[in-house]
């Protein structure tokens, strides 16, 4: 209960600086709708529609009367209207987020299966060991939008078959669904590997700390003892030992998994919500960036939620089989 209450907190906190710091920007939404940005329309909008428009999305309004009515329209579920899309905040966001979800969910089934692999092999042979750890340490800090800018001009740009942007072939005709999806992968391949470095060391350090510790419990030493086989003895007594601070890691680590995917996908232009996000700060459209990251924040605070009670769950599994 007391967990819930500080992620409830926590959440009114984030919730208000989410919809006043957008404001703090320079700059009018309706002024980068018109052709006052140079870019989108041939005719800007006149005095009288600006303030047309200012009524419409309520930015007429004193900021406490907007942030109060903004509040009641996310308590019913509306998230509002893009600015920039013209669009419902929550249809812009929908039809992006699977790419940025699967994304996500492809460079942790690339990474955290790897770092446990490296953490079982690096606590049996010390060399090992003492590379993998330096080569992690120095990487650990790197940027992800510094790893895609590499890969995209280092392995990319040198090799034709893989893609350069994009999220799968511009006016592709596949034969069947597999096809597709094996498109897909290959246009995800790189933003995922760039996620895949950056999020590796910290799954590594996490699995070889709780390894080590788990191998210095006696009951391995009674396992051995009775003379199971070392296979089982790693599966029984090492990893499921050992895997709640990797489960807890796994959950707790989705905020910067996803901030880093956010900026990976601009990389890349690969269609998620990172390129929304981006377009929505460059065009001051304060009801989609308050969607973007009313989102994240209720993705990252279940993650939390999610993780105490997965590893509550396992330590009395656990206990038990013990």
């Amino acid at each position: 209960m007391r967990r819930a209450a500080l992620l409830l907190a926590t959440f009114a906190v984030i919730y208000v600086c989410n919809f006043f710091i957008p404001r703090l920007m320079p700059g009018d939404p309706l002024q980068y709708s018109s052709s006052v940005s140079g870019e989108d329309m041939t005719v800007a909008y006149n005095a009288e529609q600006l303030e047309q428009l200012r009524a419409y999305y309520g930015l007429d309004q004193p900021l406490l009367t907007q942030f109060g009515r903004t509040l009641a329209a996310n308590l019913r579920g509306d998230l509002g209207q893009s600015i920039h899309y013209k669009q419902p905040v929550s249809t812009v966001i929908l039809s992006r987020l699977p790419w940025t979800l699967g994304l996500m969910a492809f460079s942790t089934a690339l990474s955290l299966p790897l770092a446990v692999g490296l953490a079982l092999v690096c606590v049996r042979r010390p060399r090992v060991d003492k590379a993998v750890y330096g080569v992690f340490s120095a990487i650990c800090q790197l940027p992800p939008y510094l790893v895609g800018l590499a890969l995209l001009f280092l392995v990319a740009a040198r090799v034709s078959w893989l893609p350069l942007s994009g999220g799968e072939t511009a006016f592709a005709r596949y034969a069947h669904f597999g096809q597709r999806l094996a498109d897909l992968a290959l246009h995800g391949l790189l933003p995922a590997v760039s996620l895949c470095v950056v999020s590796l060391p910290g799954y590594f350090f996490t699995a070889r700390a709780s390894f080590l510790s788990v191998r210095r419990q006696p009951y391995l030493l009674g396992a051995r003892s009775r003379g199971l086989k070392e296979g089982l003895v790693r599966r029984r007594y090492i990893l499921r030992n050992a895997a709640t601070p990797i489960v807890a890691k796994l959950f707790l680590s989705i905020g910067g998994l996803m901030g880093s995917t956010l900026l990976v996908e601009n990389v890349f232009a690969y269609p998620g919500v990172g390129t929304v996000l981006r377009e929505a700060v460059r065009y001051r459209d304060y009801p989609l960036i308050q969607g973007v990251f009313l989102f994240s924040t209720v993705l990252v605070l279940a993650g939390m939620l999610i993780s105490d009670r997965l590893c509550a769950g396992l330590d009395k599994g656990v206990r038990h089989a013990g």
